[in-house]
């Protein structure tokens, strides 16, 4: 009995090494086409490999310090971390595409309260069905919000303009998607549902999320839309992947009510890695939605003054950072 049982820990380890190698094999043929994008040169691709999993997380941190400094300034105190995960899955004509992108960062200068500088949570599904050639029938699911309080700073007030899930926003949508190399994606989604959720009952929150002066009035935390929308992916490296950059422009449009007035999303991200574990990074995210309103003081009957909605205007956040990075 106990020979049988050294035999079969033998054999057993003898298929895990084959497998292993299989594995190994089949990774390394998948990475000579891996560039030329999902679904283009299908046949190059081992059957054997279905799952494509992987990411980044960079953490950086800054800081000063003033003693006696003649010429002026405070100290200050930095920290953000970011994260990108994808896991895609391929078998013959069925593509599903999986990303995940987490970004937090806090700030602190002299004796004030830190504050937060970077918070963002992103993540998408699609599913796809090859028609042609480059072309997919698609279904995608996107969510958006953030992780923690957010407020808008004054020389007199704080107010607090959001929070975890408020707002918080879900993508629905069918389309087809045009993918005709690994850099480049189009997607067109003719059908598009946009749900924007509250979680709580602040009215600053609510009006800046887009909630509706009527919405509130009957008590809703949500508002829904309908409508067509088209995202534009595009990446790229140089100089033997050392730079790499990323680019998503999404475009909606609500069917429903001012069809015209198109909502921007633009992200951006550009890399310079300076050492294995060290890079440089930019990013840049501009929006424009006409339903998200910014504040402003204006004056009250009992001659006080008020934070009112006022308008929607273009949004822009960039981030320069340089700390660790790791890829796997």
């Amino acid at each position: 009995m106990k020979h049988i049982l050294v035999l079969s820990i033998i054999l057993c380890a003898i298929s895990l090494s084959a497998q292993a190698q299989a594995d190994k094999a089949a990774i390394k043929g998948a990475a000579a086409t891996a560039t030329t994008g999902v679904g283009r040169d299908a046949k190059k691709l081992p059957d054997t490999l279905k799952w494509k999993k992987g990411g980044d997380i960079s953490l950086n941190f800054s800081q000063t310090t003033l003693t006696n400094w003649t010429a002026g300034g405070e100290n200050s105190l930095s920290l953000s971390s970011s994260a990108n995960l994808f896991a895609n899955y391929k078998k013959n004509k069925i593509i599903w595409e999986n990303y995940a992108f987490f970004a937090y960062g806090i700030i602190k200068a002299g004796d004030r309260k830190s504050v937060k500088n970077s918070d963002q949570i992103n993540i998408g599904s699609r599913i796809g069905y090859q028609m042609a050639k480059s072309w997919y029938y698609t279904a995608a699911m996107l969510g958006k919000t953030q992780f923690a309080p957010g407020y808008k700073y004054t020389s007199t007030d704080t107010i607090r303009i959001s929070n975890f899930l408020a707002p918080a926003y879900l993508y629905l949508s069918l389309g087809l998607d045009y993918k005709p190399s690994g850099k480049v994606s189009i997607s067109f989604a003719p059908a598009m549902g946009k749900a924007t959720f509250v979680r709580f009952d602040d009215p600053v929150i609510l009006s800046s999320s887009g909630i509706t002066q009527d919405l509130i009035d009957q008590g809703k935390k949500a508002r829904y839309e309908f409508g067509g929308g088209i995202v534009f992916n595009l990446n790229g490296n140089f100089f033997s992947k050392k730079v790499t950059y990323i680019s998503q422009l999404e475009l909606f449009s609500n069917y429903l009510e001012k069809p015209q007035n198109v909502d921007v999303v633009w992200d951006f991200q550009f890399r310079i890695a300076i050492t294995k574990f060290v890079a440089a990074n930019v990013r840049l995210n501009m929006i424009y939605d006409d339903n998200q309103k910014t504040f402003r003081k204006e004056p009250q009957p009992d001659g006080s003054s008020k934070d009112m909605p006022h308008g929607a205007k273009l949004q822009v956040k960039e981030y320069f950072e340089i700390g660790l990075f790791y890829v796997f």
